[in-house]
């Protein structure tokens, strides 16, 4: 029921990338300018009055209902969170991220209350002092945990998570404007960078900026998580093509899965194809596929005592080729899980040729039998070692450890959320969205024939980098 007092925000959680006392005490200074914001009238009438793109709430009961700007008022004052009672707090559950990179801010897990802000922009934010970009940010991406989304994976900069963002930005600016502290320049520049943020996300999601454009983060190519449809045919069938879509895609749903309460899966890498990787200059490339793996459930808080298991694929290929050695190159074996799998695939390039030294580490974790059998669920002893050693590998050997070419973790669930992934048998593409030649591809420019990826009617002039995956999901005999 609403209340007549004031709407609150609270940072219940605040961890993750280096947070120390700077780090709280900018945090605190975001929350206590959003908790003017929230209760300006300038800031409701302007939410009550604008004009949304996209307006939908992902209820409580699971389902997409057409809002209204009140109702979006009523969440905000109430602080609404999906699947909770309204207190009239807005509470905040903060982790820093960084594994979260190029232009993407934040972002929020369908399920999961935990906001993932890019420890990048926080560090460019806390370095202007340009604590009303956090505070937009931190709105926008509450409404996201309020259930509130983008229509789908498409950006707009109009609908209601980044046009409260820019409005909260504009009333957080006139009240730093009343204030005596600081010099009218800085006041004048203040929620400039969740602005240029934006901008600079929504650009790179539709493919309009150009190589002479200033990033304000490390820029890592935006890729796309598809999925083979074979119709009714249950293997490819030699010399026919099949359309890529999307791995939310509807028809993924019809598909069958076991229904035991545990199932196993397996994983294979079937191909990675190289159009042209940024810091690879001519003759032929050396790198490292990255390819990590829990089962975490989303709705749960991280508590750090996950289990990861990390694997990786060495590549040696020309710009323009498949990678020699890929085909059904085994990555996991019977990783054990309920409903969800977490899947993060970082792409790095190597300067010095490592060869030797992976092969003397693979050869330490084939000879141990527990690496064979990943039971991410019950954990395995020897996980947490494999992990490191790899890792140490890449800090080793590549140019650019913390700055890998992909860094993405799609969700892949047995349910998803709506717009959420599929977890089905089958086989999937993860490929860049923009090729070498500068040219946006789609789901309808791609198709699958004879174990490769092809053009489609020769619409674009080349394929752009992508890897194609096959999995396997079986019903699993192991107890919890």
């Amino acid at each position: 029921m609403r209340t007549n007092s004031k709407t609150k925000v609270s940072l219940d959680n605040f961890e993750g990338s280096n947070v120390g006392d700077s780090e709280k005490k900018f945090a605190n200074k975001a929350v206590s300018l959003l908790i003017e914001i929230v209760n300006d009238a300038k800031f409701l009438n302007s939410v009550k009055a604008a004009k949304f793109s996209y307006s939908t709430l992902y209820d409580d009961n699971g389902k997409y209902i057409k809002i209204s700007n009140d109702q979006i008022l009523e969440i905000i004052k109430t602080g609404k969170e999906r699947k909770t009672i309204p207190d009239n707090t807005i509470n905040l559950l903060i982790f820093l991220d960084d594994s979260l990179g190029g232009s993407t801010v934040g972002k929020v897990n369908p399920g999961d209350p935990t906001i993932r802000t890019n420890v990048s922009f926080f560090n460019y934010w806390i370095k202007d002092d340009d604590y009303l970009a956090l505070a937009a940010h931190w709105i926008h991406e509450w409404l996201h945990v309020a259930g509130i989304y983008h229509k789908g994976r498409r950006v707009d900069a109009n609908d209601v998570n980044y046009t409260i963002g820019k409005i909260a930005v504009e009333i957080g600016k006139s009240i730093i404007l009343k204030t005596k502290k600081g010099s009218n320049k800085k006041k004048e520049a203040a929620g400039q960078g969740y602005i240029e943020a934006m901008d600079n996300f929504y650009k790179s999601h539709k493919q309009l900026s150009d190589e002479s454009e200033v990033n304000i983060a490390p820029r890592q190519n935006a890729v796309r998580l598809g999925f083979v449809d074979l119709g009714n045919d249950s293997r490819p069938v030699l010399g026919k093509a099949y359309p890529i879509i999307s791995a939310a895609d509807q028809k993924l749903e019809d598909l069958s899965f076991p229904t035991s309460t545990l199932k196993a899966l397996k994983l294979d890498v079937n191909a990675f194809y190289n159009d042209h990787l940024p810091d690879f200059w001519g003759g032929t490339k050396e790198g490292l596929f990255k390819i990590s793996i829990n089962t975490r459930n989303p709705t749960a808080p991280a508590s750090g005592g996950e289990n990861e298991v990390t694997n990786l694929v060495d590549f040696k290929v020309k710009d323009g080729n498949y990678a020699d050695g890929f085909l059904y190159k085994g990555i996991f074996r019977n990783v054990t899980f309920a409903d969800y799998i977490n899947l993060k695939f970082d792409l790095f390039e190597l300067d010095t040729n490592a060869e030797v030294y992976y092969n003397k580490i693979k050869g330490v974790f084939d000879s141990v039998p527990e690496l064979k059998t990943l039971d991410i669920l019950n954990g395995i002893p020897y996980l947490s070692l494999a992990t490191k050693m790899f890792e140490g590998i890449i800090k080793t050997f590549g140019k650019n450890a913390n700055d890998p070419i992909w860094k993405e973790m799609p969700l892949l669930e047995i349910n998803p959320s709506i717009g959420g992934a599929f977890l089905r048998n089958g086989l999937y593409v993860i490929f860049e969205q923009v090729n070498s030649k500068k040219e946006t591809i789609t789901f309808e420019d791609l198709q699958y024939k004879d174990e490769f990826l092809e053009i489609k009617e020769r619409k674009k002039s080349r394929l752009s980098n992508h890897l194609i995956l096959n999995i396997r999901i079986t019903s699993s005999d192991q107890s919890l």
